[in-house]
């Protein structure tokens, strides 16, 4: 079965679970990037990574000549977590149950794609798939095995990046900036690398 048909078949099984937003992208993609879940802006056209948070994404990938072409994207949870009782229905964390819900979507996109890198945007994605109680400020931009024989690295969230300003924004971006483009080498490398844990 193609990787298209494959796509195709878990994407219809993920709709019947109730998903608003799948992934998209290159399913020959070497570098797979992983983020939290949806915004507001993302259901409402269904795609990933399309709204403020998005566009601060756009711009690090623009910075170091990285098409969103040859990338696949996706989140952790496929729906939009939310405040119920806030008029506005403001974002919030997932909870460890739609996380739980959706992981088995995630792995199998990773399965079928068969990056040669993932890059988890934020603490929930690397919660999810390097160990539990990811401590971003300490621990992004390091090399850990990832499923299907990737190697797997961590960075800053582009929502957080929206809420820092001055020094503590430049400093967190160029670190975004580091850890992207290592990722983005290790994936045009010619060939997998096995990494230390």
């Amino acid at each position: 079965m193609s990787r298209e048909a494959e796509m195709r078949d878990l994407r219809e099984a993920a709709e019947r679970q109730g998903i608003e937003v799948f992934g998209e992208g290159n399913l020959n993609a070497r570098l797979l990037l992983v983020g939290e879940a949806p915004g507001k802006v993302e259901v409402e056209r269904g795609r990933p990574f399309q709204g403020p948070a998005g566009r601060v994404l756009d711009a690090l990938l623009d910075r170091l000549a990285i098409p969103r072409d040859d990338l696949y994207v996706t989140n952790v949870v496929k729906t939009r977590p939310f405040v119920e009782a806030h008029p506005n229905r403001v974002n919030r964390a997932p909870r460890a149950g739609e996380i739980q819900a959706f992981t088995w979507i995630l792995r199998r996109e990773i399965a079928i794609v068969q990056p040669r890198v993932i890059v988890c945007l934020g603490a929930v994605a690397a919660s999810t798939l390097i160990h539990k109680n990811f401590a971003m400020k300490d621990e992004h931009g390091r090399w850990y095995p990832g499923p299907q024989g990737s190697s797997i690295l961590a960075t800053y969230h582009p929502s957080y990046l929206l809420r820092l300003r001055g020094s503590n924004y430049e400093a967190a971006r160029d670190e975004c900036v580091a850890d992207l483009s290592r990722a983005w080498v290790m994936a045009q490398s010619t060939s997998r690398q096995s990494v230390a844990g």
